[in-house]
């Protein structure tokens, strides 16, 4: 009897103990929020900038706006903003300091009343992104992410400060996960939206865990294993190489990897990662401490401070470039695969990395070639929205990175209709470009063109120079279609125009610069607004070579041999060919440029 009662005891015991530290089962697992003192100073730098931004009447931080900005209705004010101040109220609790955890309890308890929670409305489980801007009179797309985006916050909340909460705002939380989990269920992403397929399952896998609910359990378990097979099916994930969503893939599946820890699952989600470092791993330019490219989707043409932190940590110190700045997450602490390493501590050079982004015709090729002294990156087609990088090249230090991107100028905006086509052997590059009559201005999807019209008071070509600010090291051809060549840091940069048409427009070449960044122009068009319809234009084209060798080497430079035929023109250059349609099309013409 006294055996069985210390039995029950210890039982219970353990069972109090397991409330306090956290939770497992055979599926999932987490434990309370405790920092080290390093980290609980990193959140509270983190955390100052918010503070200042913070309003206690509203009980919600706030933002400026100042311009165009995608998914939203608002452009000029100050706005109360939704994800955000989750985050906010996330550090507050992760910090632990009594002092906040009563704000961190109302910014939550007032964040969460924006949720729309009609369960007859489409936007059932998804917030905006302002108090500002409610979904119910929202006139520009409603952002669906937002269901996935703010409820991984409140998971952060429930399951790392779960014995906090108070009672009353407990089952509000539960409700709003329940909810995004549900809108997350119904919209169901396919796998080839990276991030969003990988944050959607890791919330619906923990939602429908955290309050069992079977039907959604099935699912995400389906969800898992569809995305798993995809992405191993394509080599890597749909936004390739991409600095922005590849990070935030990996620190989604950290979350999976942590949370997680039924045996299938757990296989997959290691297996993913590995994956998603590799992608890294495997262009990364030790000289430059740049991520090289092509890129499908980036923020900023440059590595930010952060990513080097997060090398250095994933790496247990090996990888110290001197330069840090931590994340306010720090509770992500990623791993580099020990056999990926050497990419980073004694990478080969040169080598070529070659990439097949997307299996399907017209298949996307990723060509980089990368040596001691640069990283020279092309991806065979791509739009040149602002957050493609299809010809990029970077050199310098990690100190005084540098690089090289092509971009088309809508009145000082990268035009989304432009595209790019390349051929790339080693160090040099054959391009071609062209339009789409159906594609997006600032944006490919958001704001696509009307009838293919849109009004313009300035065209252009540009050749970017990051962080060459004396604009005397460029040169400029005198005529459109000469080559020409110039030196900076001992490397021969050669160019020629070979193509430049647009509706019969006479272009010009210009250079200029903003003090930190330089460019090379070549103008189609300047001057007075005017409409250009690219269902009638009959001829929009433009092509260019590409070299850069060691000053002195001057190699023989081979000129193009262009033709043309049924409106297509051909051309030929150090045995690399393109062809490439004169005329605008629709995207959804499989036509849109070949490399033989």
């Amino acid at each position: 009897m006294n055996v069985k009662f210390s039995l029950s005891c210890l039982i219970c015991l353990l069972l109090l103990s397991c409330s306090k530290s956290g939770y497992r089962d055979e599926h999932i697992q987490y434990q309370k929020v405790q920092l080290s003192p390093e980290e609980k100073k990193i959140v509270d730098e983190s955390l100052k900038g918010m503070h200042e931004v913070y309003d206690p009447e509203m009980k919600m931080l706030t933002s400026k706006l100042n311009g165009y900005n995608y998914h939203t209705d608002a452009t000029v004010g100050v706005f109360h903003q939704v994800r955000s101040s989750f985050s906010y109220a996330v550090l507050l609790l992760d910090l632990g300091e009594e002092q906040y955890t009563q704000r961190a309890f109302d910014v939550i308890e007032k964040t969460i009343t924006l949720q729309d929670q009609d369960t007859t409305s489409k936007s059932c489980g998804v917030w905006p992104y302002y108090m500002e801007e409610p979904l119910s009179t929202k006139k520009s797309p409603i952002d669906f992410n937002w269901a996935d985006f703010n409820a991984v916050s409140l998971l952060d909340v429930w399951m790392g400060h779960e014995n906090q909460i108070p009672a009353g705002l407990k089952p509000k939380i539960k409700n709003a996960l329940i909810l995004a989990a549900k809108s997350i269920q119904k919209r169901n992403v396919t796998p080839s939206y990276t991030n969003i397929a990988i944050m959607g399952t890791y919330v619906t896998y923990m939602v429908s865990h955290l309050f069992e609910l079977p039907g959604m359990k099935t699912y995400t378990q389906n969800r898992l294993k569809s995305f798993y097979d995809y992405t191993l099916d394509k080599g890597g994930f749909t936004e390739y190489n991409s600095p922005t969503y590849t990070i935030v893939a990996l620190d989604e599946l950290f979350r999976m990897k942590s949370h997680i820890i039924e045996p299938v699952a757990k296989q997959q989600i290691d297996s993913l990662y590995s994956i998603g470092w590799q992608t890294i791993a495997r262009h990364y330019h030790q000289p430059s401490g740049q991520w090289a490219g092509p890129h499908s989707r980036s923020y900023s043409t440059l590595v930010k401070p952060t990513f080097y932190s997060i090398l250095k940590e994933a790496s247990n110190g090996r990888i110290d470039v001197g330069i840090e700045e931590k994340r306010s997450d720090v509770k992500i602490k990623h791993q580099i695969p020990e056999y990926l390493m050497h990419y980073f501590l004694s990478p080969e050079y040169p080598r070529i990395e070659k990439d097949v982004f997307e299996k399907l015709e017209p298949q996307t090729l990723g060509t980089c070639y990368l040596n001691k002294d640069y990283a020279l990156s092309t991806a065979n087609r791509s739009s040149l929205w602002n957050q493609r990088r299809p010809f990029l090249l970077y050199w310098g230090s990690v100190q005084s990175p540098k690089y090289l991107q092509v971009r088309f100028m809508h009145d000082d905006y990268d035009f989304s209709s432009a595209t790019l086509f390349c051929q790339q052997q080693g160090n040099r590059v054959l391009a071609g470009l062209n339009f789409v009559s159906n594609g997006g201005d600032k944006h490919i999807s958001i704001d696509r063109l009307k009838d293919g019209k849109f009004k313009a008071k300035d065209l252009r070509l540009r050749f970017e120079f990051g962080n060459i600010a004396n604009t005397e090291v460029l040169t400029i051809p005198t005529s459109t279609n000469d080559p020409f060549n110039f030196a900076i840091d001992q490397m021969q940069f050669s160019i020629q125009l070979y193509s430049a048409e647009l509706n019969g427009l006479k272009g010009h070449w210009e250079k200029g610069g903003d003090g930190k960044t330089s460019w090379l122009d070549f103008v189609f068009y300047s001057g007075m607004e005017t409409e250009f319809d690219l269902t009638k234009i009959t001829r929009a084209v433009a092509g260019f070579t590409f070299s850069i060798d060691p000053v002195g080497q001057n190699p023989v430079m081979k000129k193009t041999n262009t033709s043309e035929k049924d409106g297509i023109l051909k051309v030929e250059w150090n045995e690399m060919k393109l062809e490439i349609p004169v005329k605008p099309l629709a995207p959804t013409n499989t036509f849109t440029g070949i490399g033989v």
